[in-house]
C-alpha cells in the first residue's frame, strides 16, 4: 500500500512537472515568436542608449575672415532619474558642486522621465567636480556654446541666440537655417551594471555641421564707428545714436552701429530697447538732409540750374502762404548756396517749382515707405504718403526741407548713395557669402543689385558732387572737412513731433550729417544721426559733422586711400 501511494504522488509530481515544462515551452515560444519584437524593444531601452552628437553652429565672419561669432564645446550636466536610488544625496552633492538649489535638484530628479537638464553649459572648474563625484544616474553631456570674441562689436548686427542656438536676433536670427547644422547620434550599449559596452559596430551618425556666413562688414572699420559714436554719446547725451558706414559703389554696408549697445554674451542683462537696431527699426524725418535729392530732380527735369538765383527773404518770409525761417539772413542765392547754406526759404521757393505730382513720382523712385530687403530681421518701411495724401501747397514746400516723411538710417543712405556712385539705386547688402561646412564651397552673393537709375551721371557727379563739396568747404558742413581728402555731403536738423497734436517739439531735435570721401572717387558714404542731444547744442552740423569726419579719416586712412590731389598741392 505505501508503495502505491508513493507511486501515485510520483506519478503526480511528473505530470506537474511535465505541465510546468510545457507551459515555460509554451511561454518562451510566445515570447521568442508571438511577442519577439515587444520583448526586443524592452531589451534595447534597458541595454541601448541613444546619445546625440550635437552639430556645430557656423561662425560669422568679417570681409577679411575675422570671427565675430563662433561656437564652442561645453560641457552640460544631466541625469537619468530612473537610475537614481537616493535623489536628496545626489542632489546634496550637486547642489554643492554646482552652485544650485538642492530642492530643485530633488524636484527634477523626481519627474519620470530618462533624461533631466541639472545644468547646461558649465566651466571646466566645475565640470571637473561633477565628474569626481562618480555619482551613478548623473552624466556629462558635450554640447555647443555661442562666443561672441569680440563682445560690444557689431552686436545689433549679429543678434544672439537662445541657450539650444537658435537665433533670435540678427544675422543669427534671418540666416539660422543657414548657421544651422543637424545633430548626429551614436548608439551605445551597457551591461546590467550600465556599464558601457565598447562594440564596433555601434550605429553611428555624424552630426552636419552648420555654415559660415561671411558679412560685408569690415571689423576695423565697424570698431572705428564705434567708437567714434561712443565719444559723440558721452558728449552730447542723446537718448540714441547710429551710425552707417557704406560702400556707395556697391551697396556693401562696411558698419552699423547704434547706441545704446549690448555684449550679446550676455544679452538678458540689457533692455530690448539696448538691443534694438535703430538702423533699421526706427524712423524719423530726415529734414536738410532730405535737400540734395529733392533738388537733384529739379535739376534732372530742367526745372531750375545750379546757378540761377532765388530771394531768401532775408531770413524771414512767407512761401505759398506759410511763413518760414532761417538760421541766418540771406537775400540773394543761387541753387547751389541755397544747398550749401542750406536754406529753407530758397529750397521751399524750388521744390514748388515741380509741384506734387513731379515731386512724388521723383521721390517714389529712391523706394521711400519700403524696406530695403537687408539681410536682416525688423526692417520697417519709413513713411512716405501716396499723392492724393499730399496737401495741395502744405506737402510740396514741407517735403523740400524734408518734413512729411520719415525714413530709417538705412533707407535714406541707400537712396543718398545714388550720388556719389552715378546716378544707381542699390539694393543694401551686408552679407557677403557663405562657406559651406566641408571649408571649401563658397557661396558668393550677388552684388551690386541695382534696383534703378534715379538720377543721371551727368546731374549725379557734375552737378550735385560739386555743390555737396561746397557745403563742407564754405557751408553748414565744415566740421567734416578733412585735410586728407574731399568730402562732399550735407548736414541735417529737424524738430521731433511731440505730443497727439502733431506739433514740432522746440526742445527735441536730431541732428545728422551724411558725407562721402574722397569726392571724386569715393570709398566710403557715412551717415550719423544723434537723436535727442543734449548739453546745449543740436544742430546736425555740430553734433554729428565731426564724427562722420572721423569716421571717414580714420577708415580711409586704414584702407590705404591716397589722399586727394588737390589736398596733396596744398601741404
Amino acid at each position: 500500500m505505501p508503495l502505491k501511494k508513493h507511486k501515485f504522488w510520483a506519478n503526480i509530481t511528473g505530470i506537474l512537472l511535465i505541465g510546468i515544462f510545457i507551459a515555460l515551452a509554451v511561454h518562451l515560444g510566445r515570447i521568442q515568436l508571438v511577442e519577439h519584437d515587444k520583448y526586443l524593444k524592452l531589451a534595447k531601452v534597458q541595454q541601448c542608449k541613444k546619445i546625440e552628437l550635437p552639430a556645430r553652429r557656423g561662425s560669422i565672419l568679417d570681409r577679411n575672415g575675422i570671427k565675430l561669432a563662433e561656437s564652442l564645446q561645453v560641457g552640460s550636466v544631466y541625469a537619468d532619474p530612473a537610475e537614481i536610488e537616493d535623489a536628496s544625496s545626489v542632489a546634496y552633492h550637486l547642489s554643492n558642486v554646482l552652485k544650485l538649489n538642492a530642492s530643485k535638484i530633488v524636484k527634477l530628479l523626481g519627474k519620470d522621465k530618462r533624461f533631466v537638464w541639472i545644468k547646461r553649459k558649465v566651466g571646466d572648474e566645475e565640470l571637473g567636480a561633477v565628474a569626481k563625484l562618480s555619482l551613478k544616474g548623473v552624466y556629462i553631456k558635450h554640447e555647443y556654446h555661442r562666443f561672441y570674441p569680440n563682445e560690444q562689436l557689431g552686436s545689433h548686427i549679429l543678434g544672439f541666440t537662445n541657450i539650444d542656438e537658435r537665433g533670435l536676433e540678427g544675422i543669427e536670427r534671418s540666416f539660422d537655417n543657414v548657421l544651422s547644422g543637424k545633430p548626429g547620434h551614436k548608439l551605445i550599449v551597457r551591461d546590467a551594471l550600465q556599464r558601457q559596452i565598447i562594440t564596433p559596430d555601434a550605429e553611428v551618425q555624424l552630426p552636419r555641421h552648420g555654415n559660415d556666413v561671411v558679412l560685408t562688414i569690415d571689423a576695423k572699420i565697424q570698431r572705428i564707428t564705434e567708437e567714434e559714436l561712443e565719444i559723440a554719446w558721452k558728449k552730447w547725451k542723446p537718448s540714441s545714436a547710429t551710425a552707417i558706414v557704406m560702400d556707395p559703389m556697391t551697396g556693401e554696408i562696411l558698419a552699423m552701429a547704434n547706441y545704446p549697445t549690448f555684449d550679446p554674451n550676455h544679452f538678458k542683462k540689457y533692455s530690448p530697447d539696448a538691443r534694438r537696431n535703430l538702423a533699421i527699426t526706427d524712423c524719423y524725418e530726415p529734414g536738410s538732409l532730405m535737400k540734395p535729392l529733392v533738388i537733384s530732380g529739379v535739376f534732372e527735369q530742367g526745372i531750375a540750374r545750379p546757378d540761377d538765383v532765388f530771394f531768401c527773404e532775408n531770413g524771414s518770409g512767407k512761401v505759398e502762404g506759410r511763413m518760414l525761417r532761417d538760421t541766418h539772413k540771406y537775400g540773394n542765392l543761387t541753387a547751389s548756396e541755397i544747398i550749401a547754406y542750406s536754406s529753407n526759404i530758397g529750397m521751399a521757393k524750388i521744390g514748388t517749382l515741380m509741384g506734387n505730382e513731379k515731386m512724388h513720382r521723383y521721390l517714389q523712385q529712391f523706394n521711400f515707405g519700403e524696406r530695403t530687403g537687408i539681410e536682416l530681421p525688423g526692417e520697417i518701411g519709413g513713411i512716405f504718403r501716396p499723392l492724393k495724401q499730399w496737401t495741395r501747397k502744405y506737402s510740396l514746400v514741407s517735403i523740400s526741407m524734408g518734413h512729411e516723411i520719415a525714413v530709417t538710417p538705412l533707407q535714406f543712405i541707400t537712396a543718398f548713395c545714388s550720388i556719389p556712385n552715378g546716378g544707381q539705386l542699390l539694393r543694401p547688402k551686408i552679407v557677403k557669402s557663405t562657406i559651406k561646412n566641408d571649408n571649401q564651397t563658397k557661396e558668393e552673393l550677388q552684388y551690386p543689385q541695382p534696383v534703378r537709375r534715379v538720377m543721371s551721371a551727368n546731374v549725379a557727379r557734375n552737378i550735385m558732387n560739386p555743390i555737396l563739396m561746397k557745403v563742407i568747404t564754405e557751408g553748414t558742413g565744415k566740421n567734416a572737412n578733412l585735410l586728407e581728402y574731399d568730402v562732399a555731403g550735407k548736414t541735417g536738423t529737424s524738430q521731433k513731433i511731440h505730443g497727439e497734436g502733431g506739433r514740432y517739439s522746440h526742445e527735441k531735435y536730431v541732428g545728422s550729417f551724411i558725407a562721402y570721401a574722397p569726392a571724386e572717387r569715393p570709398r566710403m558714404c557715412v551717415l550719423v544721426m544723434i537723436n535727442e542731444p543734449r548739453n546745449g547744442e543740436y544742430y546736425g552740423g555740430i553734433v554729428a559733422a565731426p564724427v562722420v569726419g572721423e569716421i571717414m579719416r580714420r577708415s580711409l586712412v586704414y584702407l590705404g586711400v591716397e589722399p586727394s590731389g588737390f589736398k596733396m598741392a596744398m601741404q
